[in-house]
């Protein structure tokens, strides 16, 4: 081939070099894939971490067993979390934010049913108004002992554990008063003189009904749930503005 002939074809092009935008572009978009990768793999491991707690308590969570359930590697774990107590409170506050629309529901349920109370509370208007609270409660239980499971033996593990760390206590005993307020805030409209106290006798009563069926795997029929509640909160309502006497000095 002559000089003539190569000197005659088209030379290749160069590409470019990127400009400083352009690669700045391209490691946005890098950065945000690996993100992306991140919050998953932190989505697969609180749910796992939640799993187990379900299964088998606080005692059964491990960087091993979480990273096994997740199927990722082991040392992800402790990277995206630090340690066990941080993972811990992370999967409790992953419960707390998946629950939270529930509560949130029968709440403003509840509110609805409030706010078309009458204005006399007889006690025929008590009975009419344990009635409805109880056969709302009792739907609510039902479904979530049927549809909820692992979040029921999530709170359980959580509420009844005694060597949680003191951040993890706080939140925990956080939430319960949060629940406690929710529920006085009704007894409060209906007079009560103790509305607080009121209110954790009903949710004593309320984990012991949902707790009761997690654990030994039978859900009770939707009659019997309220007919529980209603008794209950038929004695709550007709005492409400009693307190007992003092004691003697």
């Amino acid at each position: 081939m002559t000089k003539a002939a190569t000197a005659s074809q088209p030379a290749v092009p160069v590409p470019a070099a990127p400009t400083a935008p352009a690669r700045a572009r391209v490691a946005r978009a890098g950065s945000a894939r690996a993100s992306d990768r991140g919050g998953r793999t932190r989505e697969q491991i609180l749910r796992a971490t939640l799993e187990i707690i379900a299964a088998h308590g606080l005692s059964g969570v491990s960087h091993r067993a979480i990273a096994a359930k997740a199927d990722v590697r082991l040392s992800l774990t402790s990277y995206h979390f630090g340690s066990l107590e941080d993972l811990l409170e992370a999967a409790f506050d992953a419960y707390h934010a998946h629950t939270e629309l529930r509560r949130t529901e029968l709440v403003a349920r509840v509110d609805q049913q409030m706010g078309q109370l009458p204005t006399q509370l007889t006690p025929a208007v008590l009975t009419a108004i344990a009635d409805t609270m109880s056969d709302t409660l009792a739907a609510y239980i039902h479904a979530g002992v049927r549809e909820h499971r692992t979040d029921l033996a999530v709170e359980c593990s959580f509420l009844f554990a005694w060597n949680l760390s003191p951040t993890l206590r706080h939140k925990v005993d956080q939430h319960s008063k949060g629940l406690v307020q929710l529920a006085a805030r009704v007894f409060a409209r209906l007079d009560s003189r103790a509305p607080e106290v009121d209110s954790a006798v009903l949710l004593a009563t309320i984990r012991q009904l949902e707790f009761t069926q997690v654990s030994t795997g039978v859900v009770s029929p939707v009659a019997d749930i309220k007919l529980s509640l209603f008794r209950l909160l038929l004695g709550l309502l007709l005492a409400r503005d009693t307190m007992p006497p003092a004691a003697p000095v």
